[in-house]
């Protein structure tokens, strides 16, 4: 299944039962210059300095959409997911801060090995997880 960041579908939809047990970000969701975007950006900067403009008219709601769309494998406190930023700006400490330490944010080049490393943990849950699939 593919959705778009910021969308109905990565932002308001309900997966149960761990459902999904992984989301790809590819990107980051910047929204793209408008009249409206250097407004904002102008008057933070304005208020905080430049640096703060930028992270509160672009960084901010780019990550609130990736923890939006990030959310849709995570629904209650017994959901494993693997969350995939396919993006090196992610490992930048500008948008790594932004995302929450539960993240356990690792930069891998072995993307299958860190998976494979990820689920093995929960080895039942896994189990469960295919069983649910599979009904």
């Amino acid at each position: 299944m593919m959705a778009v960041l910021g969308g109905s579908l990565s932002e308001g939809v309900d997966f149960k039962n761990n459902l999904l047990h992984s989301v790809v970000i590819a990107g980051v969701p910047i929204s793209p210059p408008s009249i409206e975007n250097k407004a904002l950006m102008d008057y933070y900067s304005e208020k905080f300095g430049r640096e703060k403009g930028f992270e509160y008219s672009f960084i901010y709601p780019a990550i609130n959409k990736v923890l939006q769309a990030a959310g849709r494998c995570i629904r209650s406190e017994k959901d494993k997911a693997v969350i995939f930023l396919m993006d090196q700006r992610y490992a930048q400490s500008r948008y790594s801060r932004c995302l929450p330490e539960s993240f356990g944010f690792t930069v891998s080049s072995d993307v299958g090995g860190e998976v494979e490393k990820f689920f093995s943990r929960f080895s039942s849950s896994r189990k469960e997880l295919v069983e649910v699939q599979a009904t």
